[in-house]
């Protein structure tokens, strides 16, 4: 049982768009809503991205960066909080998390493909 729930957290890990879709489909199915299920798969995404751009950093040049993205995610946090804080008046820490959660779904996303593919180069061009 054990073995079998391994094997699935690490097939979520490796592709975690099955994960978006997964979300998305049972949000949408309970709250007919697409943009509630869309903003549902989004958020889910991004907590398993952060670990397969981890794992994929390993894998890859042999060495974990994830104080990079610990970095990044902060970074974001500041730029939200310094936009926000310029112009609107009401500083919400769920309103700049959640804005910095969907950032990091958009930088995350180009740096999964990029790692992917930089990934399947190297490797053909290794042989």
């Amino acid at each position: 049982m054990i073995s079998i729930l391994g094997a699935i957290i690490a097939t979520l890990i490796t592709v975690p768009y099955i994960v978006f879709f997964l979300v998305n489909k049972s949000i949408y199915k309970l709250t007919k809503k697409k943009s509630k299920a869309f903003k549902a798969g989004i958020d889910s995404t991004t907590f398993f991205l952060f670990f397969t751009i981890e794992r994929m950093t390993v894998e890859i040049w042999g060495q974990s960066y994830y104080e990079i993205l610990l970095l990044l995610f902060l970074s974001g946090c500041l730029l939200f909080t310094y936009v926000i804080w310029k112009y609107e008046f009401d500083l919400s820490i769920g309103k700049i998390l959640r804005l910095n959660w969907r950032l990091q779904f958009l930088i995350l996303t180009i740096g999964y493909f990029s790692l992917m593919s930089y990934g399947i180069v190297s490797r053909i061009l290794d042989i």
